[in-house]
């Protein structure tokens, strides 16, 4: 069984990706490290890569169930000799007190190291820990303090601190930040910022924390053996899948590119570089940030040509929000930039913002699923649709936004594009 803890907090901007990322890549210079992260999160797992040279894995609830979250873990550990997991939010966020980071640690049975932020509490910081470990009884067995202003602000905040064992503390550091979110993190390789960002957070908790009581704590781990591993298993391959894969689109989750994996022959493209991919079966444009690069989308007419040609002879076309927004007719910033015009939309960049869990309705068949059935997703995006023309719809949000009057799924021949992203081993996809 692998070792395994969760880091959490008790809100968000505690400092828990880069504190994380900086664990993670601290115990990859000793041991075979497992990433993953709780929630629907798309740019955190970049930082988890930068770390460990590991895609990490989403533990996400609401989008994959128990049984897949279980499934999930054992998977992505397998081979391990730990399991980091870096919480959502605050312990207890989610909708309501569902779906959070301590469902996930009580459906796993992981302890819990608590991130917890001191830039403007000492001895507070023992009583907020005391009422996170106490609300729901939650299996907090440490804590490292970060925003530390010196060895004597350190000990006001683990005074009178009783059943949590404190392992450190990350010292106030002005150049440990997280970068610009908008710098395309899937891609590790091309990202020096962020990387500079994961070593100097590793250099600190190397000097500061006890990794060693870390690795101890994650031994109280009661997580699933690996027999919960019952993933859908098909013989022989379908075909190709094509992917796009840039600075444009990098938005995947670990498991549906495996997946896919598992049932195609995987290649990728990049729309920013013209490519296409002639003999592809299946094509999957994934989010990201299509806006950034309005200027390349609109001239690189081979992909756009390409994509076209594909729908028309009836190949199977998925696409999540950016990738939905680059198969619309425009995209509004400036000025109107031209997409491939596969739905008859116009798409404005910047609007506010959308975020949350979303529940779909089939009206009919599609790639998603047949008619009738419900698909849960998550969407998060500040483009909005503002002319649907004459597009077509598969989907009905019940719980969500949608594209337009609380309708998804803009559907033209086999080819279908939703602002909501799913998590497809736990959807009723066609694939």
């Amino acid at each position: 069984m692998t070792k395994g803890i969760i880091l959490s907090s008790d809100r968000s901007g505690s400092g828990k990706t880069l504190i994380s990322s900086g664990i993670m890549m601290a115990l990859s210079r000793r041991m075979r490290v497992a990433p993953f992260k709780v929630g629907p999160d798309y740019i955190d797992p970049g930082y988890h890569r930068l770390a460990t040279g590991e895609w990490s894995a989403n533990l996400d609830l609401w989008l994959m169930g128990e049984e897949e979250v279980k499934r999930a873990f054992v998977r992505y550990s397998r081979g391990k000799d730990v399991a980091i997991v870096e919480g959502v939010m605050g312990l207890y966020d989610g909708v309501g007190l569902k779906y959070s980071t301590y469902e996930v640690s009580e459906v796993l049975k992981l302890p819990i190291v608590l991130i917890v932020n001191c830039s403007n509490v000492s001895s507070t910081a023992s009583a907020i820990i005391h009422g996170l470990k106490t609300f729901r009884n939650a299996r907090v067995v440490g804590v490292i303090f970060n925003m530390v202003g010196s060895e004597k602000h350190y000990n006001y905040c683990k005074e009178g601190l009783e059943g949590v064992k404190t392992l450190g503390y990350v010292p106030y550091s002005k150049d440990l930040k997280v970068p610009s979110r908008h710098l395309g993190l899937h891609l590790a390789e091309e990202n020096r910022e962020a990387l500079e960002a994961v070593r100097r957070a590793s250099e600190l908790v190397e000097a500061n924390v006890d990794l060693d009581s870390l690795v101890e704590l994650a031994e109280e781990a009661r997580a699933p053996e690996d027999d919960v591993e019952n993933g859908r298993r098909e013989g022989g391959k379908k075909g190709k899948a094509a992917v796009a894969y840039d600075h444009a689109f990098s938005f995947y989750y670990r498991d549906n590119l495996e997946l896919l994996r598992e049932k195609y022959d995987l290649t990728f493209f990049s729309p920013l570089r013209d490519e296409s991919v002639e003999d592809a079966d299946l094509i999957y444009l994934g989010g990201g940030y299509p806006e950034l690069h309005l200027e390349e989308l609109e001239r690189n007419t081979t992909t756009k040509r390409w994509l076209l040609k594909s729908a028309e002879e009836g190949r199977t076309v998925i696409a999540e929000c950016g990738g939905m927004m680059y198969l619309a007719k425009e995209i509004v910033d400036s000025r109107g930039y031209r997409m491939v015009g596969l739905f008859d939309m116009t798409v404005r960049a910047k609007d506010k913002l959308t975020i949350g869990y979303t529940l779909l309705e089939a009206l009919r068949d599609s790639p998603l699923g047949r008619a009738g059935e419900r698909i849960r997703g998550h969407e998060f995006h500040y483009s909005v649709v503002t002319d649907p023309g004459q597009t077509r719809f598969a989907l009905r949000n019940v719980l969500g936004k949608g594209i337009w009057d609380s309708l998804d799924g803009a559907l033209e021949y086999n080819a279908i594009a939703t602002y909501s992203h799913f998590y497809f081993r736990a959807s009723p996809l066609l694939l």
